[in-house]
């Protein structure tokens, strides 16, 4: 038998319908896979009332009896009696409908209001506040503060938009906005020679039969269209992890540059391990293959470069969403030229400290030492940072 399960729509009109082919309780309770209690109780609680009929003056005849003996046996009301159209005395009626409108707004009411103290609050004031303030977001919120947010999201986003708390919505940055279609630019036959071999279902197949393989998504990020800087990220896929590197232009000699960096930075293995295989989209900065996927001293093929489809983003979606964090320490219509290589790494070391619910509630840092040694990351000028201490606003880089 079903056991703590509200009725459902369907359920009532069951009943409504039992009840009007004379079915007694137990029958209905059977047929429901129900209690015979949570029938009985569902029809008492829902029967709508009906005064007698005034016809003539006779309902203010007080020596007549105007209760029906037949409601005093269950299932306590009218539905089935044949005598119910004319009848003249007191009646309750079972409507499936009603019942089920009383249910809702039952239901509705109960979820209404604030069910906290203020001790509470003044609790989630003290502790959220000042982290709400440094760009914290609501995962990492709930991840590291559990013995204070001790209800769900839905409810906290709601007590938010209540004016609960002494923080409010616009203290959260995620903002969601649609950008404007770009305009499709076709691509010269050199480009096209590139793309042979490289496309996203190219990269679907390779991916398919070797499964173990990294692989690491490459984009940038632009500030004011009048800057000649720019920022290169480069993030893995199964740890989240990102690196955020400051181009002074956004061009094939710039991206060659950072690549040369990183293989003398990185110990020859680490550096085959961790760049097995890169996805990036079709901007003209990462035309220049052979200075992506080669090594600069011995020519040898380390990485793969493989390039998404025109106007589809969601194909590397996990660095356009690490953007967003970007964006609220750097919002758009922002110069990036007194940014320096420093503030890029402060940035990117605190959003790999934010902790994330598909990596188990723990940070992309810890992730990414599945991967590699932990003095491989601080090679890179990548240190952990604190769950309370990462902040992610404006004031992060002043």
């Amino acid at each position: 038998m079903t056991n703590y399960c509200h009725l459902s729509y369907e359920d009532r009109k069951n009943i409504e319908d039992g009840l009007n082919n004379k079915k007694s309780v137990n029958q209905i309770a059977k047929e429901l896979n129900r209690s015979h209690s949570t029938i009985l109780r569902e029809i008492d609680r829902n029967k709508v009332y009906y005064k007698p009929s005034n016809w003539n003056n006779c309902y203010n005849d007080k020596n007549k009896d105007y209760f029906c003996h037949k409601l005093s046996k269950p299932p306590h009301v009218c539905n089935g009696c044949k005598s119910r159209s004319g009848c003249r005395k007191e009646r309750f009626t079972y409507y499936a409908r009603k019942a089920d409108d009383s249910y809702k707004e039952l239901i509705s009411s109960c979820r209404q209001g604030i069910n906290l103290t203020e001790e509470e609050i003044y609790s989630i004031n003290q502790v959220i506040l000042p982290l709400v303030k440094k760009g914290q977001t609501t995962n990492h919120l709930y991840i590291n503060h559990p013995e204070v947010l001790n209800f769900g999201k839905s409810t906290f986003y709601r007590y938010i938009n209540n004016g609960v708390f002494e923080f409010g919505p616009l203290d959260f940055p995620r903002i969601v906005k649609h950008k404007k279609r770009k305009k499709y630019k076709r691509r010269s036959r050199q480009e096209r020679e590139i793309l042979i071999g490289r496309t996203y279902e190219n990269f679907l197949e390779y991916t398919s039969k070797n499964p173990s393989l990294n692989i690491v998504e490459m984009d940038t990020v632009e500030g004011l269209q009048t800057d000649s800087k720019c920022i290169l990220t480069l993030f893995w896929r199964k740890s989240n992890f990102m690196l955020m590197f400051l181009l002074e232009s956004q061009t094939t000699n710039e991206v060659t540059k950072l690549f040369e960096y990183l293989q003398e930075t990185l110990p020859e293995e680490d550096y085959k391990r961790l760049f097995q295989v890169i996805l990036t989209d079709n901007g003209h900065e990462f035309y220049d293959v052979n200075n992506i996927e080669c090594n600069h001293k011995t020519g040898e093929y380390i990485s793969h470069v493989f390039y998404c489809d025109p106007s589809a983003s969601w194909q590397k979606g996990g660095i356009e969403k690490n953007h967003e964090f970007i964006r609220y320490v750097l919002p758009k219509k922002i110069t990036f030229q007194n940014l320096t290589q420093n503030d890029c790494n402060i940035i990117a070391s605190n959003i790999n400290s934010l902790c994330r619910e598909s990596l188990n509630n723990n940070c992309p840092f810890k992730a990414m030492l599945f991967l590699c040694d932990e003095n491989i990351l601080n090679l890179l000028n990548m240190y952990y940072i604190e769950p309370d201490e990462v902040q992610l606003n404006k004031d992060l880089i002043k």
